[in-house]
Order: structure tokens, then sequence, then C-alpha cells
């Protein structure tokens, strides 16, 4: 996650690996191309591939989802990323929409997808939903039927100016992305082509929380109106009629961990928020309004 992980979220974690080792699944496979490490955990009957990014937190995440619905799941993972299990937090180095490994990302979910069939999804919660938005806006080959993104962001300029220089996640964004104001928003999914993406026939799921825990936690880089808010109401102008998002007061990551199956299902939990072309962001789209 964007902070160390607390304890709840630990043992959260702890429960969907204890979940997930007890079903019966296929092997996963790993496949290693370049700046991407990328595991396989097949369907046995699937109706289709899921993807992820963020590495393995986000993947062991996103398991449980995949196997109640039935996708095949591709989790991505940037090869220079340390954090592999428990304890191994202070190694984590994600890509931050990384050129590079995006683009391998795009090619390995082409060709998974192309053997699985069905539908193709990306999906994410916190940074994995700006990574996995960061792959559908700079690779719109892959024509996604679903971009889903839970209690995240996509502007990620944002996201470095609201955290404190010496803070563990500035230093790796620094460390990996830089400090240029226009390269970090350039790695970012903007309005242009999110707008894209929904006009090509992608459905764009966006969900956040705006409790008073997550406003504390993560400075409103969640949940502010530069995180998602700005710009959905950018993605309106520029499809020229509304856009819905939905809210929620649950804690960060929730909405993924108690409705991810029925989200992916096409159930959105919260209070739908729509964006209207030219009408800015709406009164309680943000937690700071």
């Amino acid at each position: 996650m964007s902070a160390r992980l607390g304890s709840a979220v630990v043992l959260a974690l702890l429960a969907v690996v204890a979940l997930v080792a007890a079903t019966d699944e296929p092997k996963p496979t790993v496949v290693v191309a370049g700046p991407l490490v990328a595991t396989v955990h097949p369907a046995a009957d699937p109706v289709g591939l899921m993807v992820t990014t963020g590495g393995w937190a986000y993947c062991e995440q996103m398991r449980p989802v995949a196997r109640r619905t039935r996708y095949t799941l591709l989790c991505g993972r940037y090869a220079l990323d340390g954090y592999v299990r428990l304890g191994t937090r202070p190694l984590r180095h994600l890509d931050w929409g990384n050129r590079a490994y995006l683009a391998r990302l795009a090619q390995l979910a082409a060709s998974q997808h192309r053997r699985t069939g069905g539908k193709l999804v990306l999906i994410g919660v916190s940074y994995s939903g700006f990574g996995v938005a960061s792959l559908a806006a700079h690779h719109p080959e892959l024509r996604p039927d679903r971009l889903i993104v839970i209690d995240s962001y996509f502007d990620l300029l944002a996201r470095r100016n609201l955290l404190p220089d010496r803070h563990e996640t500035a230093v790796e964004i620094d460390g990996e992305a830089g400090t240029d104001p226009a390269a970090l928003s350039a790695r970012s999914p903007g309005a242009p082509a999110l707008a894209r993406l929904v006009r090509a026939g992608t459905d764009l799921t966006v969900i956040w929380t705006i409790s008073a825990d997550e406003r504390r936690r993560f400075n409103g880089a969640t949940c502010g109106r530069d995180a998602s808010a700005a710009t959905l109401a950018r993605v309106a102008t520029q499809l020229r009629r509304p856009v819905d998002a939905w809210v929620t007061r649950s804690g960060h990551g929730r909405n993924l961990w108690r409705f991810g199956a029925r989200i992916v299902r096409g159930w959105k939990p919260g209070t739908k928020i729509t964006f209207t072309p030219g009408r800015g962001i709406p009164r309680g789209a943000v937690c700071d309004s």
C-alpha cells in the first residue's frame, strides 16, 4: 500500500493467503521478461483474464476475487521490487508507471488473453489501481472490457506533492520516476487517455472511500480533489457526457476485501456520484468537501 502496512492489513493479508492456500487451485506459472516478473494463476474453466499489478501484496489480495469470479489472474511485479512476502516491506520498489515495465506487462496480458479468451478485466486497489489505470492508458491496444480502480488515484504528481520529502513513498517515487513534474504527469493516466478508453468500449469503474480515517492516513491522496475526482471531471468534459463514480465511507481497501467479487460482477458499493461536463466536482465526492 501507499504507507506501511498496519497490523490490521497484515492480518487481512494473512487471512487472504490462508484462504487461497486452502483451495485446490492449478499451480501458477512465472514469467520473467526484462523489468517484468509476472505470475499467472490459472482458473480451471475461466470466464476471462484478470490483470493486476504492484507485486506480491496486491496479487494476494486479488487472488480470492479471481477465484470467486472464475478468472485466470495475471499479476505483475517490477523486477526491482523485493517485497515478496511478509517482513520484506522495506525492500519494496514499485514501477510508478515505468514505461518499459508497462510495455512488457501489456504484451504478456495480450498474449495471455488470446490463450484464455473471454473478458479482459484490469483491476487494482490502492497503488495497484494507479498501476492498472496507467497500463490501460498507455496501452489502449489492450482494449480491456473493464478497468476497475478502487481506493486509489490517477494523478501521480499530486500523490507525490502530498508527501514529505523524507517519507518512504516519496523517496521511492523520486528514485524511480524523478522529481520533474512533467515526467510525473506523463506517467499518470490522464483524462484524454481515459476518455479514449471509454469511447473504445471500456467500462470504467472507479470507487473510493472518503472516510475520516482515509483522510488522516493518506492526507487526502486517495480521496482529495486531485486523487480521482478532478480527473473524472475532465473525462466527462472530454466525453461530453456524464461519468459516474461511487463513494463509500469504508476503511482503506475494504471496498475490495468486502465486495471485490460483486464489483467484478457489476455491482457497485456506496453512493453514486455523477460528474457532469463543465460542472466540476460534485458535492460529496471528496474527503475535504
